[in-house]
Parts: structure tokens; sequence; C-alpha cells
């Protein structure tokens, strides 16, 4: 493997090229998102900002078809998304509902996005919607609006919302519960005019319902005896007269709790229901199960990847100028780790990662029973996962240093030679490469940042895909990003010397060769442990309908989704992280940049709020 090469003459060429190409796919993407998103210039789309009644900003999206009398007043919706989500979560109904004549306001509820955070629970004035109730007050008032025909929903934690809004709230003509359930103090007349959807597979269905076998007993239960107008309503059978408000309807798809969100079955019950609630313009309405929200959801996660993706040939032109000469260095290759010795360490590195719900119960004891953690660390959710992050790495460090002792004994294994030290010998870091480094990581994620930051400036497009992943910084979440980027860089920097060092596969004969095998073999050092404890939870529930992680108020539910999120995340740090460690050969680059990341994606996307 010889990645000298690549610093010579022409590969630069190569290097600006692929650079160009990533651009252009970044931005085809995020202008054919933007299209779909405006139904190709059939409906407005635009930022808006409001005060809370507490004083606190809400920042919402708001989707307003355009018509030709503009004084023609359009039904509408405010979409209220779950607890760990953001208001581009609820794209799929906001876009479909916008395409067929309704004004969609979809809202950061406070807590998430960009809207300020909620606030103290004891505080007097906490809004227990989060923003909710203002923003349907906001709808109601805009001009272009018919007041008389405007409906509210919201998926998981935003149903919750949504229902109690509905419930006593007469001016709310239409109301769908989307993950969540109603209770029984709904009755035959109020709220009006609901739809609830649920997945049979729905992890949080226990909680929602109060049932075992949802299918069989959710009709038959109290509440629902209580809400529908005959007494024995059947599942996916309209009761009740929309005219009158007193409709109802329970759609139960055979999908889990995040798909509820992402469903063309789910998009497709909701618009035909509200509009026989709501009476949108016959004129604007299309067919139901013609939906092009997929595409933007695709055109978002292949602008966030070509995004990244563009940090790799840039790290090479980079370092091909004069003063980051220093930084170039190919991966040694003396050492690699055997076929038996990577299944053995790779193992122990799984057994750690598995202790993902004890330390994050741990800490959460530690909150509630020792000392509260939020003050200074607010985002409850991350502090759970930076907790768990640290503590396998830490456990890890004195393994590696256990294990470096005995090969340094035996063979004379350097640090020098796993990519750790800046000097043959003994453990030494050189201040200039380290400097430089810190440069060159903060060009590369300043760059990508910026191609994000356009994004959502220009076209109102952030870089996600089913979870919020990277958005523009608020002061308040730049202020997360320095509080959680110390932690995070100091776990990357030993999870980067396990892979790029103790683990490290033997090179191939050319560097493209080595790099394919090394990121895979990286990828699946991490992915598969968490892969394997996905499959506990899910090939039961899939199968029998068990829940074999649910915990109190299925809070094991939350942590075990968030699984998803971290195996997205650590694959894109992979692909990133084995690049710069074999164009560097030291660990430095790697770490900085999977830490600036990973902050970024945390502090820009996760959640400000209590855990429900």
């Amino acid at each position: 493997m010889n990645t000298a090469q690549l610093f010579e003459k022409g590969h630069g060429n190569k290097a600006v090229g692929f650079f160009i190409v990533c651009i252009i796919v970044c931005f085809i993407a995020v202008y054919i998102a933007h299209r779909i998103q405006t139904d190709f210039g059939q409906v407005q789309v635009s930022n808006v900002y409001y005060k809370n009644y507490n004083g606190r900003q809400i920042r919402a999206k708001l989707l307003r078809p355009v018509v030709k009398q503009e004084d023609q007043l359009l039904p509408g919706v405010v979409f209220i998304h779950g607890y760990q989500n953001n208001r581009e979560s609820g794209d799929a109904y906001s876009i479909e509902l916008a395409r067929r004549g309704f004004v969609v306001l979809a809202i950061d509820a406070l807590g998430r996005g960009n809207s300020d955070p909620p606030g103290d629970l004891d505080d007097p004035d906490f809004d227990e919607t989060f923003g909710s109730r203002t923003s349907l007050d906001y709808l109601r008032s805009l001009p272009f609006v018919n007041s008389d025909s405007v409906g509210i929903m919201g998926h998981s934690m935003g149903a919750e919302y949504a229902y109690n809004i509905a419930l006593e709230d007469p001016g709310a003509h239409a109301v769908v519960v989307i993950g969540n359930a109603y209770d029984e103090r709904a009755t035959k007349t109020m709220p009006k005019n609901m739809l609830m959807i649920i997945g049979e597979y729905d992890e949080f269905r226990d909680r929602m319902t109060g049932t075992t076998d949802i299918i069989a007993q959710w009709m038959q239960s109290e509440a629902s005896q209580k809400t529908f107008p005959v007494k024995d309503p059947k599942l996916g059978v309209t009761y009740g007269d929309f005219s009158l408000g007193t409709a109802r309807r329970v759609f139960i798809p055979r999908i889990s709790h995040v798909q509820e969100s992402h469903s063309r079955a789910c998009v497709a019950e909701t618009v035909q229901w509200l509009k026989a609630a709501l009476r949108p313009p016959e004129s604007l309405w299309i067919d139901a199960d013609k939906q092009l929200w997929p595409v933007k959801e695709l055109m978002t996660l292949l602008a966030a990847v070509a995004g990244l993706f563009s940090t790799l040939p840039l790290a090479l032109i980079l370092l091909r100028m004069n003063f980051f000469a220093s930084l170039r260095g190919p991966a040694r290759t003396e050492y690699f780790c055997p076929g038996k010795s990577y299944f053995k360490f790779a193992t122990i590195n799984g057994i750690l990662m598995w202790l993902y719900l004890p330390l994050i119960m741990t800490i959460f004891a530690i909150h509630k029973f020792v000392v509260p953690i939020d003050t200074l660390f607010p985002m409850l959710l991350v502090d759970g996962i930076v907790w768990w992050f640290l503590c396998i790495n830490i456990i890890g460090f004195f393994i590696f240093r256990a294990w470096f002792k005995h090969q340094a004994e035996a063979t004379g294994l350097t640090l020098y030679e796993l990519g750790v030290s800046h000097n043959e010998d003994r453990f030494w870091l050189d201040g200039g490469k380290i400097g430089r480094t810190i440069l060159v990581g903060l060009i590369l994620f300043g760059f990508v940042y910026l191609l994000e930051y356009l994004s959502e400036r220009f076209f109102i497009v952030d870089f996600r895909f089913i979870y919020p992943l990277f958005s523009d910084l608020t002061p308040y979440r730049f202020n997360m990003f320095m509080i959680y980027f110390p932690f995070l860089l100091f776990g990357f920097l030993i999870l980067t010397t396990f892979i790029h060092g103790q683990l490290r596969p033997e090179g191939k004969n050319t560097w493209l060769k080595t790099y394919f095998s090394w990121t895979l073999s990286n990828v699946l050092a991490l992915i598969v442990p968490i892969f394997l404890f996905l499959l506990i939870q899910y090939v039961p529930l899939l199968t029998t309908g068990f829940i074999p992680f649910e915990g109190p108020g299925g809070v094991f539910v939350v942590f075990i989704i968030e699984l998803f999120f971290i195996m997205l995340s650590l694959t894109i740090c992979m692909i990133l992280s084995t690049w710069f460690y074999q164009i560097t050969g030291t660990i430095y680059l790697s770490a900085l940049m999977n830490a600036f990341v990973i902050t970024w994606l945390f502090a820009s996307s996760q959640v400000i709020a209590p855990i429900p």
C-alpha cells in the first residue's frame, strides 16, 4: 500500500475532480428536495417565527399552496413531531397535505430544531404542549387560512399534544393521532373528527394503549366504547358524521413506531381523512396514493452523504499544500491484527457496547436520585449516549494499555507504528503537527457546515434521513456543541486508537483496496454488536408482538430506537475516519473529524427537554 502516490502530480487533478463532483451532487440533491417540497412551484415554503405565550420563540415551516385567487381561504393543519425529532420529521405529511390544498404549519416544538429551549419544569409558565397550542392559534390568525376549517395532528408525543388540544378546543375540526392513542376522556363528539393511526408493531404500543394485543383488544377497550357510536366498532371502518364532527376511525398498519412517520399508507389515510373533515378545494386534490415525499427524503440523505464525502478529496487537496505537507504520512503496516485476534478484540468491544442500557440507566439513576445533570448538560438523551460512549472507551483504554504493554515487550511494538505517537521511540506529540491538524479539521468541518447552512438558508432543506441529522446551529445550540465536544473528542481519541491501531487488519497491495478493506472491517467491528442487540429487540416484536426491552414508561424503547441513529452515525464516522488515518498515518485528524461531525449531529438535532 503506497499512499505517497496520492500526493504526486496527476493525482491532485483527480482529487479536485472528485471534490467538484461531490459539490455538484450535493447541490443537485438539495435543489431536487426543494422542488419536491414546493411541489415544483405549486407550494410556497417559508420559515416563520412567533412567540409562545410564555415569551419563548417558536420556529415553524409554513407550506402554503399557490392559488389563482389570492384572497381564497384554505383549510389549515398544524403538524407536531414526536419527542426526539424536529419539523422535517413530518415532511411526508406536510408535503402531501400542502400539495392537496392545505396550509400546513410544521413546527419545531420548544426544545427541538431552532425553537427556544422549553425552560424549567418548575416554572409556572412552563408549556406542557411545547408551543403546540400557540401554534394552532397562530395558524388560525393567518389571513389566508379559513379559521373555521383547521385541524391539528402529530406523531408520537406530538400526537399526545394534538389530542389534548383538540379535546378541549371545539375550533379544531379534525385531529389525527399517529403513534399514540385517545383515552377515556374522549367522547362521541370530542375531539372532532378523530383519526387514530398506530402500528401493530409500535414499540410504545403497550404504553399508549394499555393493551397486549392491540388488534384484538383496542376496539373493545373502554376508551373506544366511549368514543365510537356503535357497540362493536371495527378497525379500518369510519363511523360518525364529518359535518357534525363525530367521525371516528382507527387504522393499524403492520409497521413500527418510526415507520409511522414515513409510511405511504399512513399518509394516504391522513390526507383522505383531512379532505373529508376540512374540505380543501377539489381543484387542488390529487389521488392519495400519488406521493412525492420519498424522493425528498432520499435527496436530503444524498445531500448529506455528498457533503460529508467532499471532505475526503478536500483533505487530500489541503495536504498537498506545502504548509500542511508535514501531516502527510502513510499508515504503518508493520503491525496488523490477525484473524483470531481480530475476532477476539472485536468480541470484547461488542461486549462493552452491550453495556448500553445498564450504563444509561446508571446515569439516569444518578440524575434522579443523586444530582440533576440537566442544569449543566441539558440534552438528556445525548447525556445517556455520551456517558455510555465515554465509559466503554475508558474501559477499552485500560484493556488496550495492558495489551500494548504485552505486545511492546514481546514484539517491540511502538505507539508510532499504531499512529498514536509522532516519535518512533517514545510517546511524543509534535505541537506543530497537532496545530496544523486542528486547522485542517476546522477547514474540513467548516466547509461541510457551510454546505448545509447554504442549503437551509436558500432552499429550507437540511441534511436528514428519517431522523434529524445535520442542521444549522442557533447560538444556544452552538453552546451545546461547545459543551459536549470535549467529551466526544476524548472518546474518539481512544476509539480511533483501538480501531486504527489495535484492530487494524493487514493492508492490501494498493491504497484503494486497503481503504475499502479497512473501512469495511471498521464498520463491521462497530455495527455488528449493535445490529445483534437490535435483533434481540425486534425479532420477538415482529414475530410474536413481545417487546423484550421496554422499561418503565417505555424509556428503554427510546434508547433502543436511538441505536438505529447510532449505527448510521458510526458508519459515517468510519468512512471518513479510515481515509483521514490512511493519508496522515496518525489517529488525530480522524478523531478530530469524528468528534466534529458527531457533536454537530447531536447539538443541532437532539432534543432539549425532559424525558417524558
